[in-house]
């Protein structure tokens, strides 16, 4: 399906992620009230009048600003403004036009793109205040909205969907999948690896991405949504609002994916934080694959990866058997490798097991080693099946479900993977009475 792109384009701190927020009846975009919060594109999907389209919200934009990080949103903001249907230029009505509205201004003319100018913070009574400041820009009257009270909001929205029939960008979303890790470990770089172009901000400093941004791509004719999400600190760590809603919005990130990249920084190896990060995950229910980056950096030899292997196995514990790939964003190297187990595990974690099958196969494995007695009474396992998938979950019934020892039902766990697979998949249990 494709949604023409709606994008919300202004100076630092005119309100554009609280008019972002507004329109989508939900608090989506970090506000805070400092310039500069938003940095990347984030897209949602917005409705008005029946008609659907996609809104993006964008960083504040500076376009004589030298400062890299800066350079790097102006970028992003470009390539948004690229793809726009209709161009929203938020202003302010508290400070009036100054001169970066009118350097905006005169960037947005060259585009040839339809621009509606929207004046935000318009919270009491028009103020005096010569409007002619605003039709100057040379976009006619412009809309009077408070974003924060939802005052002029519906008009705005009336002439935003009131446009021609043309091609938006296309709206695909297929297999979600969350990029997520610690700051700096090459998450955005990834994204922009297998994009082959510069779809988030890729920038040295730690925690430059704040916002989850979603990045369609196609595999072999299959849709894929790449989410990008903040890196994850210790809770301990993130004391400012923003960090705060960062960690949030990539709690929600991984809510709606169905497989998770976990991605490891291999110059540093997996620390507690990545082992916190994967039983997250896993706790989920999503599919899991580990990412070890920068593998570029790292001297090795012809044994090398297996005793990396070996050693992270070691590490991961009761996680041992998910999938790990040495990966390189730099390099480009075995990112497609990604793809396919990808793929793999998205069909592993919706696939069915008949009960016949599950009972010819396990049943006599269960009968050669039983569950240990329960006080001295035995424990008696009767038949399985399959209640659920995404993740599997599956029903042993039993006649003492609450005598299982908890030893025997990660043996259960084992054996299922073993005769059955479920690659990087969350098995779940559960022992009723029969």
């Amino acid at each position: 399906m494709k949604l023409p792109a709606v994008v919300i384009l202004g100076r630092p701190n005119v309100g554009k992620s609280s008019l972002f927020n507004r329109i989508l009846g939900r608090r989506q975009a970090i506000v805070d009230d400092r310039p500069g919060v938003t940095r990347d594109r984030i897209y949602a999907r917005g409705e008005w009048r029946g008609k659907q389209f996609a809104l993006i919200d964008t960083g504040g934009l500076l376009p004589s600003s030298r400062d890299p990080l800066i350079e790097a949103v102006r970028e992003q903001v470009e390539f948004a403004a690229e793809e726009a249907a209709r161009i929203l230029f938020l202003l302010d009505w508290e400070t009036g036009v100054t001169d970066l509205d009118l350097a905006i201004a005169r960037y947005l003319q060259r585009l040839d793109k339809p621009v509606l100018a929207v004046v935000n913070k318009v919270d009491d009574e028009l103020r005096e205040q010569d409007p002619k400041d605003f039709v100057s820009l040379g976009f006619g009257e412009p809309l009077p909205v408070s974003a924060v009270r939802g005052r002029g909001v519906g008009d705005l929205l009336d002439q935003v969907v009131d446009f021609p029939e043309i091609p938006g960008r296309e709206e695909s979303e297929g297999l979600r999948i969350a990029i997520i890790g610690r700051p700096n470990v090459g998450k955005s770089s990834i994204v922009n690896a297998l994009t082959g172009k510069k779809s988030v901000v890729v920038f040295e400093k730690p925690g430059t991405t704040r916002d989850s941004v979603d990045t369609a791509i196609r595999f072999r004719g299959q849709a894929l949504t790449l989410v990008d999400t903040a890196g994850l600190r210790r809770k301990g760590k993130t004391k400012e609002a923003v960090e705060f809603y960062s960690s949030l919005r990539t709690a929600r990130a991984l809510e709606r994916a169905e497989v998770v990249w976990i991605i490891l920084d291999a110059t540093e190896g997996m620390v507690s934080v990545d082992q916190r990060i994967i039983a997250d995950a896993y706790a989920e229910g999503k599919g899991v694959l580990i990412l070890m980056n920068k593998w570029d950096a790292v001297q090795k030899d012809h044994r090398t990866a297996v005793e990396w292997e070996r050693r992270l196995k070691a590490l991961l514990g009761e996680y041992a058997h998910l999938p790990l790939i040495f990966v390189s964003a730099l390099k480009r190297q075995r990112l497609l490798k990604c793809i396919e187990m990808t793929l793999e595990i998205g069909k592993e974690r919706s696939r069915r097991i008949t009960t016949s099958v599950l009972n010819d196969v396990l049943l006599p494995i269960i009968q050669k080693t039983p569950p240990p007695a329960d006080g001295g009474r035995f424990v008696q396992i009767k038949y399985i099946t399959q209640l659920k998938v995404a993740p599997p979950l599956f029903g042993i019934f039993c006649n003492r479900p609450k005598g299982v020892a908890e030893s025997y039902r990660r043996f259960l766990e084992r054996t299922i993977r073993q005769e059955f697979g479920f690659t990087g998949v969350p098995i779940r249990l559960t022992f009723r009475r029969k």
